[in-house]
């Protein structure tokens, strides 16, 4: 029995030194090959399951909106930016939303989407490599990110989380070919890079007075060496970090009149601002946090990752210490931790908001493939290190075939769907069949009216959302002489006052219109001839 193992093992080692030789040098094209395949599959299989499955969430219906009203709604231009949410994805979908059929599908997110997952693996493959010199150990670190279907079906929507990712990372491996080569463009790329993720999410606000403060302290070095040059475009560098959040304090005080806007909206990042929010339990929010991570990322890649911190593994085989870098990449998910416990978002145990904790991907990769590292040089037995391995990978099988543990991003997203969207959907579905002519009023809340319109397949410039009542003329809110009118029963904050003022005066309204849809949830109107 035991030759007969014998000679299997041999075997298999000989497999690998073959697979090996054929793909020494390749492995970065493999993996971004193996992540696009994975990607566009994935996409193919859900969308003929659903067309609708790219905006499950409500905040994909509302980013592709919002992209497309720059260039078709009542009021087109730049003023559409908004506050609130930060600018740069939806000037990045800009081009893509006006194409109607990436629009209405949800398509346009995965285009901008799995670019960003297959760049964001690249990278963290190219960065772990660097630390670990094992192409091997980095191929395997860029799958634990690329390969997870949380990751995966995020970046199948038109959510703003992988370009996002991407930005840090990239920003994250010009850290450390700064740290390793002290070359200034080096710096000036990490800098840029950090400037876009704080225009992209508010989890970049923590790095960027990091990396400034790297390269303020680094100008005064070359300063007090008389590198005078060097210095002050090392201060430059420290300025541009701030780029970013200058520009959108700056525009929210030209559009506004105050600097703040986005931090004192309904739904505002503020602590206690949003109505109805009660802020969690310190000890429930962190546990359930925890969880998050657990569930999303497995336990055996929680486990190497912590190993990474460990005092006696912070210097690698080839002596790079990954300090800065470990603790640049931590620093979105401290952030979004932070949020959570000030306050500024929720999440709770069934899974609505997990997607927060999808930030600490990339510090997890890194850390895990560092921590693996570890293992495979105290650890000689190569059947062990494949096993351990297969460990790793296991997780995105398990979320996938396990009902309990499942995939928490699109299981949050699913069911998020299923609630209010599918009325609000069919009311878009009602519009598209008897829509001739004329525009549409929508008193239904931001919402659902971008679901509706979405729905409908019509062009966005046709619908008017209507935001409070008319003070004096039940008509007063309606600019112009509106053929339909939808009016959301189902109230959300900021259509609560409007929609009770109009159904307190239904007689009166119906003088104008006639009903030609009522639901428990909307009312569809027509205006009579």
């Amino acid at each position: 029995m035991r030759p007969r193992i014998t000679d299997k093992m041999r075997k298999l080692r000989l497999l690998l030194e073959y697979l090996r030789t054929r793909v020494e040098g390749r492995e970065a094209y493999l993996l971004g090959i193996l992540l696009l395949v994975v990607s566009c599959t994935a996409g193919i299989r859900l969308y003929h399951s659903d067309k609708d499955v790219f905006l499950y969430f409500g905040d994909a219906a509302s980013h592709v909106v919002r992209a497309r009203q720059f260039i078709d709604s009542q009021r087109p231009g730049i003023h559409n930016i908004g506050t609130v949410w930060l600018p740069l994805p939806h000037l990045i979908l800009l081009p893509l939303v006006a194409i109607d059929a990436l629009f209405y599908s949800g398509i346009a997110g995965l285009v901008v989407g799995i670019p960003c997952l297959v760049g964001t693996s690249v990278l963290l493959f190219l960065l772990v490599r660097k630390f670990t010199g094992s192409s091997p150990i980095a191929f395997l670190s860029g799958c634990l990110f690329g390969l997870n279907p949380n990751l995966v079906y995020m970046a199948l929507t038109p959510m703003n989380e992988l370009l996002f990712m991407l930005l840090v990372t990239i920003g994250g491996y010009a850290l450390l070919r700064w740290q390793l080569e002290k070359g200034e463009w080096w710096a000036l790329a990490c800098a840029t890079a950090v400037a876009l993720a704080a225009l992209c999410r508010y989890e970049a606000w923590f790095i960027v007075p990091f990396v400034s403060l790297l390269s303020g302290l680094r100008g005064i070095v070359l300063w007090r060496n008389a590198e005078r040059a060097a210095s002050l475009r090392l201060f430059t560098n420290a300025g541009i970090c701030w780029a970013g959040i200058a520009s959108w304090v700056w525009w929210n005080f030209i559009e506004y009149g105050d600097p703040l806007k986005f931090a004192r909206w309904t739904y505002a990042v503020a602590p206690g601002t949003a109505e109805g929010v009660l802020r969690q339990p310190a000890l429930d929010a962190i546990l359930i946090f925890c969880k998050a991570l657990l569930v999303i990322y497995g336990p055996i890649v929680l486990l190497f990752a912590s190993g990474a911190l460990v005092p006696s593994w912070r210097t690698l085989t080839n002596r790079i210490r990954p300090g800065r870098v470990l603790l640049f990449f931590s620093l979105p998910a401290l952030f979004a931790l932070a949020a959570i416990l000030a306050g500024f978002v929720q999440i709770d145990q069934w899974r609505w908001n997990w997607r927060y904790v999808l930030t600490a991907g990339p510090f997890l990769a890194v850390a895990a493939g560092m921590g693996f590292s570890e293992f495979c040089r105290k650890v000689n037995s190569s059947v062990g290190r494949l096993i351990v391995a297969a460990g790793l990978l296991a997780m995105p099988l398990v979320q996938i075939a396990v009902p309990f543990v499942g995939v928490a991003t699109f299981d949050d997203a699913r069911r998020s769907v299923f609630d209010q969207t599918r009325f609000a959907s069919a009311i878009g579905d009602r519009l598209h069949g008897i829509h001739t002519s004329g525009t549409i009023a929508l008193l239904t809340g931001y919402s659902q009216a971008q679901r509706i319109m979405i729905s409908s397949g019509l062009p966005l410039r046709q619908f008017h959302i209507i935001d409070n009542p008319g003070e004096d003329d039940i008509l007063g809110s309606l600019p112009g002489p509106e053929r339909y009118l939808v009016i959301g029963k189902d109230r959300t904050p900021e259509s609560e006052r409007a929609v009770n003022s109009w159904l307190s005066r239904r007689e009166e309204l119906l003088r104008y219109f006639a009903v030609t849809l009522e639901t428990g949830h909307y009312i569809l109107m027509e205006r009579k001839p």
